[in-house]
C-alpha cells in the first residue's frame, strides 16, 4: 500500500484566456477544476490505468470548497481518508495566457488546522499504515500543524518498518530529514542547503560529487528540472537524461515523477525502471497547461528517457 500524506490540499483552478489584457476585463474560455495540493497531484501517477497501484492519500478538507472537492474525490473514485475541518480548503489558480503562452499560478494560504482536528487525522494515519507500506509526506504544512509534524510522524512510521518518503520545503524539511526517512526528494539548491555546502556553481556535476560523497542513511532524489534527475540508492548514483521538450507548464511535475517512482517500485520493479518511469510521467505533464498525464506520450518518449548508473570509470546505461 502508497499512503499518501497532502495536509495543504487545494481546489486547483486553471482559467484559460486567449490574452489577458492588463488594466482591462480578460473574459474566460473556459476554466477547469482539479482536485489540488502537492499529494493530490502525486496520486495522479496512480490513476492512469497502466499498472495501477493500492493508494490512499489522507488529506484535510472544509468548508464550501472542501464539499465540493469531495465531490470529486467520489467522482475520480479516489481511495482517502479525509479529516473534516472547520475551517475552508483554499482556491489555488493558474491563469494561462494563450497569445503570450504564459501561465500564472496564484497560491493561497491554507486553512487553520485545530489541534483536535490534527489528533484525528495522526491517529487515523497511523492506524492504517503496516509495516512494508509506502507513506509520502508530500507539500508544505499548513497552520496549526507544527513544523515537526513530518519529523515526529516518519520517526514512528520508520521505526514500524514504512518507508517514508518526504518531498517539502522550509522548516518541515530541515527537521524532517533529521528522522532519517526512507527517500528524500529536493531540488539542487535545497539539497547544497541540506548538507551545508554552497558551491560556486550548483550544477550537475557537483551535484553528482556530493552525492558520492554523502554519508546518509536516507536515499536522495535531487530534481534539475530539464537537466535531468540524479538520484542516489544504497549508495549507487543514478542519473536521467531527458529529451528537449516544449514545455507549456512544469507545473506538479515533481509531485508527479515522485508518484511515478512510488508506483513502479510499489509495483516491484527496478530502481532504473521506476526513475524511467517517473521521469516519462513528469515529462508529459509538461505537455499540458494543468496537470495531466497521457500514455500516448508515455510510449512516444519511452526510448529518448537514459537512465545512466554512474559508476568509477565506467557508466553504465540502463534503458533507452
Amino acid at each position: 500500500m502508497i499512503h499518501v500524506v497532502c495536509p495543504n490540499p487545494a481546489l486547483d483552478r486553471t482559467v484559460f484566456l486567449k490574452k489577458f489584457e492588463i488594466n482591462g476585463v480578460s473574459r474566460a474560455q473556459f476554466s477547469k477544476d482539479l482536485l489540488g495540493g502537492k499529494g493530490f497531484n502525486v496520486i495522479r501517477s496512480y490513476l492512469i490505468k497502466e499498472k495501477k497501484s493500492s493508494y490512499l492519500i489522507h488529506t484535510f478538507l472544509g468548508g464550501y470548497t472542501g464539499q465540493f472537492l469531495q465531490t470529486l474525490i467520489q467522482k475520480e473514485k479516489v481511495d482517502s481518508i479525509v479529516t473534516e475541518i472547520n475551517g475552508t480548503t483554499r482556491i489555488c489558480s493558474i491563469v494561462v495566457d494563450e497569445h503570450q503562452k504564459h501561465a500564472h499560478l496564484i497560491n493561497e494560504s491554507g486553512p487553520s488546522i485545530g489541534k483536535s482536528e490534527a489528533g484525528l487525522f495522526l491517529k487515523r494515519l497511523l492506524t492504517s499504515v503496516n509495516a512494508g507500506d509506502f507513506v509520502l509526506f508530500s507539500g508544505s504544512l499548513p497552520e496549526g500543524l507544527d513544523q515537526n509534524f513530518y519529523a515526529k510522524t516518519i520517526a514512528i512510521l520508520e521505526a514500524r518498518g514504512a518507508k517514508c518518503v518526504l518531498d517539502s520545503s522550509g522548516p518541515s524539511l530541515a527537521m524532517g530529514i533529521q528522522a532519517n526517512p526512507w527517500l528524500i526528494k529536493v531540488n539542487e539548491l535545497e539539497f547544497f542547503e541540506l548538507i551545508g555546502q554552497l558551491p560556486e556553481k550548483a550544477d550537475a556535476n557537483s551535484v553528482e560529487k556530493a552525492l558520492r560523497e554523502l554519508d546518509s542513511s536516507s536515499n536522495f532524489i535531487v530534481t534539475l528540472g530539464g537537466k535531468g534527475t540524479l538520484a542516489k540508492f544504497e549508495n549507487a548514483v543514478y542519473k536521467v537524461a531527458l529529451p528537449k521538450i516544449e514545455v507549456k507548464n512544469a507545473t506538479a511535475s515533481g509531485d508527479i515523477f515522485l508518484g511515478g517512482l512510488t508506483k513502479s517500485l510499489h509495483n516491484g520493479e527496478s530502481i532504473e525502471k521506476a526513475l524511467q518511469t517517473a521521469s516519462l510521467y513528469s515529462l508529459s505533464n509538461c505537455l499540458y497547461w494543468y496537470p495531466n498525464i497521457e500514455l500516448s506520450d508515455v510510449e512516444y518518449y519511452e526510448s529518448q528517457i537514459k537512465v545512466t548508473k554512474l559508476g568509477g570509470l565506467i557508466n553504465e546505461t540502463i534503458t533507452g
